[in-house]
C-alpha cells in the first residue's frame, strides 16, 4: 500500500481552497460554497454539489450565528490533542449543518441555544505549532 506524501487538507483538491475561514470585523466568518444551480450551500466545500452533481460552486461566506443542534464531550484523542473537549453540531440559517468544536462549558450547554463562530486553538500540528481552527461559543 502505497503511503500519501501530504496530508490529507483542502490543498490536496484544486477544486477546493484552505480558505475555509477568514477575518471578519472583530472575528472570522466561515466560507463554504453554494451551488450556482440547485441553490444548495455546502461546508465543508467539496468542488461538487451532492445534491445536483454540478461543479458551478461558488465561495460564499456563512453566517456566524447559529444554534446549538448537539454536543458531546471528548476524553480520549489524538495525543496532540488537549482533551477533554467538547464537540458538537451547530445549524447555520444557511440550511448547513457544522460539525465543530464547541469552546463552553458543557454544564452551561443546552440543545437551541445561540451559538457564534470564533477562532479557536485547537492543539499542535505535525510540526508541534499551534493549529488555527474555529470554534462555536455561546453567543
Amino acid at each position: 500500500m502505497e503511503s500519501l506524501s501530504q496530508p490529507i487538507i483542502p490543498q490536496a483538491n484544486q477544486l477546493l481552497s484552505s480558505d475555509f475561514m477568514r477575518p471578519c470585523g472583530d472575528g472570522i466568518e466561515l466560507i463554504g460554497q453554494r451551488c450556482q444551480d440547485c441553490g444548495k450551500t455546502l461546508f465543508p466545500k467539496t468542488g461538487v454539489c451532492p445534491s445536483c452533481r454540478s461543479e458551478n460552486v461558488h465561495d460564499q461566506a456563512l453566517a456566524q450565528v447559529g444554534t446549538l443542534y448537539s454536543w458531546s464531550v471528548v476524553h480520549v484523542a489524538p495525543k496532540e490533542w488537549r482533551t477533554p473537549y467538547t464537540i458538537g453540531y451547530v445549524d447555520l440559517p444557511d440550511n448547513v449543518r457544522v460539525f465543530a468544536h464547541i469552546g463552553a462549558d458543557p454544564q452551561q450547554l443546552r440543545c437551541d441555544m445561540p451559538v457564534k463562530v470564533a477562532a479557536a486553538d485547537i492543539g499542535l500540528d505535525e510540526n508541534n505549532q499551534p493549529r488555527p481552527f474555529f470554534h462555536f461559543l455561546p453567543a
